[in-house]
């Protein structure tokens, strides 16, 4: 008996949940004994019990009931001479393209997400979502450079929705993963059940929208999931480099749909965050920092997140292995001379390579003129302008003789269609771009 509601209950559980979460968590569990309506479950170690109650078993008990057509509840009872290993902890995923989208990463929460002036909008817009999942600000769509938090505010409305939901009920991925899992499924002839998996979640977080780019069968897919959610009042929270309106190679009525809700930009940190940012991440390395250390990595590497988490792991390497204290003449001993604020070269910078590379004035290449000895230099030093700072379009295009933002992304859409087939075009940004780091 326990063992026919059981095979009945995985089999649904399977159509249910992701392959890599049912085969390392449900596919190895034994029906012992169903008395009085609770079923028990035998389980390999302490460690994977602890797990099942705290991620699955709403979804096991869920689903028992609907077996059995009446209340279930499940215990789980260890038995270490089944010696299975969990195997999330214990081995690699089997398949590395099939990622574990019901389990953002655990460090990124709200309470550990630095706030400033920069990036408040964002987050008081994801705090939202989480306390009224689906009806307010749905789509959420974060935008802007990279390092400076979506990722970890993604995760963070993620975890926070999968604490109040079952499993299996929050998809939190990377577009690219999106599209792996779709190949996988269109491999494997498997199309519906990717379809059935993803238009049946609550919520669903998805990075990096911008690598669905000319990927048109993709697109289209993700467009139809959008469009399920979207009219069951289900949570959708997207991250991209770009706002909506700037996101070349995407279909148009994806990039409406996407600008249909709440566009939040997370812009560079002011000196107030930076000061706090380094702080923050200073105290979860244990690092104990003098006030003018501080400001100097504020100031020259707290542009970026990443930059900086890099910058503070080197220091802490290079201060423990020395058997030195930090201090500022370390801190330039080891990091080198200071980065620029958003850690690259600035916009006068770029211009100015640009203009010594094709032999122009700055005169010419921010006057109107659009003969091709001037328009195109102009259109290059846009692509690099947006490719190495965290200045939002708009402020490029000024820059430029004050053009608009779309002038700027019609720039990145031409130099990046030529990218594929022009080498003189290659060879000059490789040039440009090494004396940009010299």
């Amino acid at each position: 008996m326990p063992h026919t509601i059981w095979l009945e209950a995985r089999r649904r559980l399977r159509e249910e949940l992701l392959e890599k979460d049912y085969e390392t968590w449900i596919e190895p569990l034994q029906a012992v004994r169903c008395v009085d309506g609770v079923l028990t479950l035998e389980v390999a170690s302490g460690f994977a019990r602890d797990w099942l109650k705290q991620h699955h078993l709403a979804a096991l008990e869920r689903v028992l009931s609907e077996v059995r057509d009446r209340a279930t509840s499940v215990v789980l009872l260890v038995n270490r001479a089944l010696d299975i290993p969990p195997r999330a902890v214990a081995l690699p995923p089997r398949r590395v393209e099939r990622p574990a989208t019901a389990s953002p990463p655990a460090r990124y929460t709200f309470d550990n997400f630095v706030v400033g002036a920069s990036n408040r909008l964002a987050y008081g817009a994801a705090r939202a979502v989480v306390a009224q999942p689906g009806l307010r600000y749905n789509p959420l769509f974060l935008y802007g450079s990279c390092g400076l938090g979506k990722t970890h505010l993604l995760n963070a409305v993620g975890n926070a929705l999968a604490v109040e939901r079952p499993l299996g009920t929050v998809a939190c991925l990377s577009a690219e993963n999106f599209v792996n899992e779709m190949i996988l499924a269109i491999e494997g002839r498997r199309m519906e059940r990717f379809r059935r998996r993803f238009r049946g979640i609550q919520t669903l977080v998805v990075d990096d929208v911008q690598f669905l780019a000319e990927k048109r069968r993709s697109q289209e897919e993700f467009c139809h999931t959008f469009n399920a959610l979207h009219e069951g009042s289900r949570q959708i929270v997207i991250a991209s480099d770009r706002a909506p309106d700037d996101l070349r190679g995407i279909e148009e009525a994806l990039r409406n749909r996407l600008a249909s809700g709440l566009l939040a930009e997370i812009e560079p940190p002011d000196d107030e965050l930076r000061l706090a940012l380094v702080s923050r991440k200073a105290a979860a390395l244990n690092l104990v920092l003098p006030p003018e250390v501080v400001t100097a990595l504020a100031d020259g590497w707290a542009g970026n997140g990443r930059l900086l988490e890099g910058a503070l792991t080197k220091l802490d390497a290079y201060a423990t292995l020395a058997g030195r204290a930090i201090t500022l003449p370390l801190l330039r001993e080891a990091l080198g001379p200071p980065r620029s604020g958003n850690g690259g070269p600035s916009l006068e910078r770029i211009i100015a390579e640009v203009c010594q590379h094709y032999r122009l004035s700055r005169r010419e290449i921010v006057s109107p003129r659009r003969t091709a000895r001037i328009a195109f230099p102009r259109q290059v030093a846009m692509y690099l302008c947006r490719h190495h700072t965290d200045v939002p379009l708009n402020r490029i295009g000024e820059q430029l003789g004050g053009r608009d933002h779309s002038t700027v992304a019609h720039a990145l859409g031409t130099i990046e269609r030529r990218l594929a087939t022009d080498a003189a075009l290659r060879d000059a940004l490789t040039t440009l771009r090494a004396r940009l780091q010299a």
